[in-house]
């Protein structure tokens, strides 16, 4: 966002959220809020010579500030590109007391943001180190408004379940929404014969990497691959080129009672309100709500199959810590390399993927971490010498941008006198119709061929600059660049931070070959 405003900028935030729904829902919506605001703008002369931009969030709750309109405008005040933040009123940018508060009375403060509520009469230019005790109380109240309204929304849904009425958002593999009644659930039928036969070969005495091998080997579509062929998914699976199934999806459907025709739910709670994090409760506390659904499984088969599961719970991974990880893939199928704890403490990196196609193309043998690290090592040490000299040629680079700024600014100095002697011209012709010496129409004619000369001129200015700013910025940037990496200059280790600072990603091939992606251009 550029600043072209003595002054600086004034901010619009508005928000809609489905918390408003029966509270003079008119009233709260965008158009309104931003009526709202623009008038006030308009009736107060002060921000005259400020700039002004908007923001908005419409369907999210205002108990988190996990909103993408809200980002932006948070991002404008750190960067001090806005002053000034103006809402319809404070329930509209939080309603979580707590954050709302450390907004007021820290953030903006520190920032020199000034704050506007405009319904709730609070301009922070009248308060001093505090909020006022009305718009504290006002703030409390619609902190716990948003919770009571989310304890109804709980309640409501639970009833609803509770009569048969399917009230979830998602669909588990298999089942679809009726198009006509949105509570009851239709078998797709393709799908389901893909659930009938991992149930077929769990019971043959299949494990979950046996039956992801023989899926995979097979050509079956995965579940996303399925629903994005119903209804178009944006998922980052979907755009690898080899997609897998994987031991966590075929366990999750061997272990779906929604197969069995039932309807449970009850299985997870919000970990706060406004949170998107789920927790799992206990297999006791769910519920179930039978013969709600056709079946696609047999509550026989079902049962046989979950002998497998009940007594072998999936064990959760010790994660390692370790400079390399979340930066090494697999080259074939685009996956993060898992960690292997060996003996002795030695750490191996592994395609997960191998395992589930026969003749895959993923890494077949494990890489050894300190293997891997020395080879890393040899890379960034290589790339530190190639930066000193960098920075050498930089500095050369700089003083040479520096003649040729001091070459542009006399340049802009002429373009400057020119227009001066253009708006002169202008003048002087004027002077000459008064006294009869040229015609309106003479006159007329030279002022426009004037006006396009100094429109002429003023274009080069900006263009020169632009060039100038761009220039020399550009030069610093990528020197304090070089000057950030160059610290690790003669390090004989690997660290997570230097991992940070010089790699992006690092892919491995069948036959060891490793590409890095580094952070800076080479």
């Amino acid at each position: 966002m550029q600043n072209n405003y003595s002054k600086g900028i004034v901010a619009g935030y508005y928000r809609l959220s489905v918390e408003d729904d029966g509270i003079d829902t008119e009233s709260n919506s965008i158009l309104s809020q931003r009526t709202l605001v623009q008038k006030y703008i308009t009736d107060h002369k002060e921000f005259a010579e400020y700039g002004f931009c908007e923001f908005y969030d419409d369907g999210y709750s205002g108990t988190t500030m996990d909103r993408p309109g809200m980002q932006e405008l948070l991002a404008g005040i750190e960067n001090n590109i806005i002053q000034c933040v103006i809402v319809k009123d404070i329930s509209r940018f939080s309603r979580d007391y707590i954050e709302l508060g450390t907004y007021m009375e820290h953030i903006f403060p520190f920032m020199r943001v000034r704050f506007i509520a405009i319904t709730d009469h609070y301009d922070s230019n009248d308060y001093i180190g505090t909020v006022g005790i009305d718009i504290a109380f006002k703030s409390l109240l619609s902190d716990f408004y948003c919770k009571d309204v989310s304890d109804k929304v709980k309640s409501s849904l639970e009833a609803r379940k509770k009569q048969g009425k399917y009230a979830t958002g998602s669909v588990s593999f298999g089942y679809m929404k009726n198009k006509d009644n949105p509570q009851e659930l239709l078998v797709v039928q393709e799908e389901a014969e893909v659930i009938k036969y991992i149930f077929s070969l769990s019971i043959a005495g299949n494990n979950l990497i046996e039956i992801c091998k023989t899926l995979n080997d097979e050509g079956v579509k995965t579940p996303l691959e399925y629903k994005n062929s119903r209804k178009k998914q944006y998922r980052k699976e979907l755009e690898q080129k080899h997609k897998y199934w994987q031991p966590s999806v075929v366990r999750t459907i061997l272990t779906n009672e929604t197969y069995t025709g039932s309807m449970v739910y009850n299985k997870t709670k919000q970990a706060g309100v406004g949170s998107k994090k789920k927790i799992l409760k206990p297999r006791s506390e769910w519920k179930v709500f039978p013969r709600h659904h056709t079946a696609i499984i047999d509550k026989e088969t079902f049962d046989r199959v979950q002998d497998k599961f009940l007594h072998n719970k999936e064990k959760g991974r010790i994660p390692f810590l370790h400079p390399l990880k979340g930066k090494v893939y697999c080259a074939y199928c685009n996956r993060c390399l898992r960690v292997a704890k060996l003996s002795k403490g030695r750490l191996s990196l592994y395609c997960a993927n191998r395992k589930l196609e026969s003749g895959g193309q993923c890494i077949q043998e494990s890489i050894r971490n300190e293997w891997l690290k020395s080879v890393i090592l040899k890379e960034i040490q290589l790339q530190l010498g190639q930066l000193v000299d960098m920075d050498i040629i930089m500095k050369e680079t700089e003083a040479g941008y520096k003649s040729i700024k001091i070459k542009e600014k006399i340049l802009l100095a002429k373009l400057e006198h020119g227009a001066e002697k253009c708006i002169q011209e202008k003048a002087y012709n004027l002077e000459k119709y008064h006294k009869g010496i040229i015609t309106k129409e003479e006159l007329f004619e030279r002022r426009y061929r004037i006006m396009e000369q100094i429109e002429e001129i003023r274009k080069k200015q900006e263009e020169l600059e632009e060039r100038l700013c761009g220039c020399i910025e550009e030069v610093q940037n990528k020197q304090k660049g070089y000057k950030k990496l160059s610290v690790y200059y003669g390090f004989d280790a690997l660290s997570t931070e230097m991992i940070e600072a010089f790699i992006s990603r690092i892919v491995v091939d069948n036959q060891k070959n490793i590409d890095i992606f580094w952070t800076f251009s080479q």
